[in-house]
């Protein structure tokens, strides 16, 4: 028999590696992914009755109406990009509200790091890596994505809720006491 549950970890596990990959590399969040994303649920809901993690309707509804109202002040703010929080909201809608949070949490911890190694960076205080960082802009590859990334800088933080939300999706489905 067709096991819809590990049939739907396995994708979104494939979707927040693409959205890590496209947010990390190019500063981008495509909206076709995320609108696949919102497909797939939404049929499961509509089919099975339950989506990822078994969550159901009133879970993704309100997952979706709190990531949009948790990132949607920030993004007004422009402290945060429209990818960022459109992401959110499809977590949201994909992991329910009780996921959002520890999902922010290790996503921001990890963005702080990355911040923290770049400001080290531009201050000097690492001379070794800025040798390092000088060889790699010379690499084709670099200067490919560089160049596909085009003027978008910034901190990838879809890429981290993205790594987070791989974390948190599969804890919640009990992935992890198989590796233990």
């Amino acid at each position: 028999m067709f096991d819809a549950t590990v049939f739907l970890l396995i994708l979104f596990v494939v979707f927040c590696a693409l959205i890590f990959l496209s947010d990390y590399l190019f500063r981008r969040v495509p909206n076709n992914w995320l609108l696949i994303a919102l497909a797939v649920q939404l049929g499961c809901l509509l089919v099975l009755g339950k989506g990822l993690n078994g969550i159901g309707w009133s879970n993704a509804l309100s997952g979706l109406a709190v990531g949009m109202a948790f990132f949607l002040p920030l993004y007004a703010l422009r402290a945060m990009a429209a990818g960022d929080v459109k992401f959110f909201a499809v977590l949201g809608f994909l992991l329910g509200p009780v996921a959002l949070l520890p999902i922010f949490l290790i996503a921001s911890l990890i963005a702080g790091g990355h911040a923290a190694v770049v400001y080290a960076l531009r201050l000097g205080f690492v001379p070794g890596m800025q040798l390092v960082a000088m060889r790699m802009s010379r690499w084709p590859l670099y200067q490919w994505v560089l160049e596909k990334r085009g003027n978008r800088v910034g901190i990838p933080y879809a890429a981290y809720l993205a790594l987070a939300a791989a974390w948190v999706g599969t804890s919640g489905a009990g992935v992890w006491m198989y590796f233990t």
